[in-house]
Order: C-alpha cells, then structure tokens, then sequence
C-alpha cells in the first residue's frame, strides 16, 4: 500500500517528522510506531530526524555509504558472505593441510554455509547467524558435534577479518556446548583375544600392528611392507641388510590427526614380534600393504584407500565392531558404550606401561619420556624405545 503523500507545511521536513503547532514542538515517530517529543529547535529537530532515519530507516536515506553498500562494500564487505566462502576455503587448506576425511567435513559443511548465508552480507554477520545455523542444521546433534560446527564457523570467519570483510569473529562469542564425559567402555585383554581368535587373518593383522604400535585404525590401515625412505603421510618398513641386536629394521608413522606436531613423526623398532606379524600376513594377494583383503564385490573405492587391496578404515572399524557383537562380548552394554577398534590403543598403552615401557613416544605424544629425536629427510622422527607386548 502506497503511502499517504504528506501535507504541504510538512514537505520540507525529513520523513516522519513533523510541528504540533497547538502545542509549539517537532514530533518524530519511532520505527515502533511511538511519536516521541523533539523539541522546539527547528534546526536541531530535523538533523535528529535525519540522523536517526540514517541509521533505522536506512532505505529512506541515500548516503555515500549506502551506495557503497549497494556496490558490494570497498573490500567486498557487503557482498553475501556465501561469494567469499570458495576462496577462504581455498586458504584454510592451503594453510592447514588436512587430511582427506577432515577436507570431506569442511567441503560438506561449506556447502550449508553458502546456502545458509547466500543473502547476508558479510559484514552484518552478528552471533545471532551463528544460532540461527546452528539450530538449522545441528539442531539434534551432540555437544561435541555442536562445537566442531562452531569451530568451523570461527576458521572461516577468522578469514575473513583477515581479509576487511568482517571487524569481528561473532562465532568466538558463541559459548561453547559441555561435552559429556566418555562413555565408550575400554578394551580388555581377554575381549581382545576372543576376537583376535575369531578374526579373518586381515584383521587379526590389522588388531596385531595395532596392538604392537599403539596407533590407531587409519595408520594401521597405511603400514607397507616395504618403503625406500620415510616421508610425510607415508607409513612402513625400512628394513635393514641384516639384523642387529635382534632388530630388523624400522617401522616409520606419521600420525595423521596430530600431523602438524613434531612428535607426529614415529620411528619403531622392529623386532621379533613385529617381524612375526608382518611375515605371517604374506599370502597370495599382492599387495604393498600389511594389512589386505580382495574385496567380495567391486564397489567405489574409499578415498583413504590408494590400492583395490587396501582396507579402508571405516570398514576395518565396522567389521571389528561386527565381530565383537557377533560374539556376543559387550551385549550387556549399550552400542555407544562398546569398545571399538580404537581401544585396541589404549589397551596397547596400558599394557606396555605395565611393562615399564612409557608408551606415549609410541602414541606420537608429544609429552613422551624416554625418546629421542633424529632428523631423516629434514624431518625430526621421535625413535622410541623397542618395546613388544606378548600375547601368547
């Protein structure tokens, strides 16, 4: 609906301003509809009137900012925050690196930033948006799932102040959600071994290097039989032309999720027992990793994988998982509360700590004792003490 045009007298006044000449005064009527008292001075009636219509009714009042506004903003500042997010994306893995089950979470939870901020403008984002994302897409989702998508928020945005386009990070104000403690029951020795007993030989192997090393599905799933030298990303052997003290060579890891630190870089021993799991999990299937399996059907391969051989570690988890309810272990317990591949590592840390070894050089801890570093390839690997943890 149009609205009414105003009164002759009243023309030369700025929008919803006006004299009550009974009573001698400038009236000005609020956005909430309230008419509120000015004052006599002409002058300084309208300039309030002005001002205040600048910044609440902004739609009424051309203005250099405005127009800049309207332009998109001097660095872009007004533009959709959703026309940033491809390049800022493009410098967060350039800067970080991460590894490609992480870079799968980033890219899918980019895809609902742009939808979700395909009209706000980069510089209005206020910590009211990130509420309103968060209640769109994680609504259910636990605590722990809550403050990663915050996190994200605030690397993007941290971006983005970088480039001018934001003056602040609204998601470093958003309170981050408790995290209930663990719930996941730990592994014991005697469940280990019954399902080790049960396991086809890939994944007796894959529980073995995992129980030896102390390291977990994804660097288990990556250990080669055999490696020219040890490089970033690379897990395997490095054998020697003959054994020396009972050592055969050495097993180098570099653990994904802890990458950037120095003590990433893990360099074990390989002795009797390691040499016994690497030499019995040779079959007819050439393959240049430890732990393979021909695959039952031809189906898409996983993007952790880099062989058809290769077992993806998602199904290594699940297909431990499968065989400890098959077995019936953990029935008692509810499926978030039972042990899962990943246990295998702690039980690993508290069965060479019971031996007096320090296991968390191992770990690729970075507060490990008993270590020493070397440089290979100009990168620091942390040698960590032979060490075997006995089964049988």
């Amino acid at each position: 609906m149009a609205a009414r045009p105003r009164k002759r007298e009243y023309r030369h006044l700025p929008d919803y301003l006006f004299f009550d000449k009974d009573r001698g005064v400038y009236k000005f009527t609020l956005v909430t509809g309230k008419k509120k008292n000015i004052g006599k001075d002409r002058a300084m009636a309208i300039a309030i009137a002005r001002e205040y219509n600048l910044r609440m009714r902004p739609e009424l009042s051309p203005s250099v900012d405005n127009l800049i506004r309207e332009s998109g903003g001097v660095t872009g500042e007004a533009k959709p925050f959703a026309d940033h997010v491809d390049h800022i994306m493009a410098r967060a893995v350039e800067d970080e690196r991460p590894s490609q089950s992480t870079l799968d979470d980033w890219n899918n939870d980019a895809l609902r930033v742009k939808e979700f901020f395909t009209s706000i403008p980069a510089c209005n984002i206020e910590l009211e948006h990130v509420n309103a994302y968060i209640k769109k897409y994680h609504a259910g989702a636990s605590a722990n799932v809550q403050n990663r998508k915050v996190s994200f928020l605030k690397k993007l945005f941290s971006y983005a102040v970088d480039e001018s386009l934001m003056l602040d990070n609204p998601a470093t104000r958003k309170k981050m959600r408790r995290t209930e403690e663990k719930k996941r029951q730990r592994l014991s020795l005697e469940h280990f071994m019954a399902i080790r007993r049960a396991a086809a030989p890939w994944l007796r192997t894959a529980m073995d290097l995992a129980l030896q090393t102390t390291h977990a599905r994804l660097e288990v799933s990556r250990i080669r039989y055999s490696i020219r030298e040890p490089k970033n990303g690379i897990c395997g052997c490095v054998w020697l032309e003959q054994p020396e003290d009972g050592i055969c060579g050495t097993l180098y890891i570099h653990r994904q999720k802890v990458q950037k630190k120095e003590a990433s870089h893990v360099a074990i021993p390989i002795g009797d027992e390691l040499k016994r799991i690497i030499d019995e999990s040779r079959d007819n299937v050439a393959s240049p990793f430890v732990v393979h399996r021909i695959p039952d059907r031809q189906v898409k391969r996983s993007k952790e994988v880099s062989h058809p051989t290769q077992v993806a570690p998602d199904y290594l988890s699940r297909s431990f998982s499968s065989l400890r309810d098959e077995l019936g272990l953990c029935d008692h317990l509810a499926m978030d509360e039972r042990p899962t591949f990943h246990e295998i590592r702690a039980l690993a840390a508290h069965l060479f700590n019971s031996q007096g070894i320090d296991p968390q050089g191992r770990m690729a801890h970075s507060d490990a004792k008993s270590t020493k570093i070397y440089t290979r390839n100009h990168i620091d690997w942390v040698i960590v003490p032979h060490g075997e943890i006995k089964t049988g």
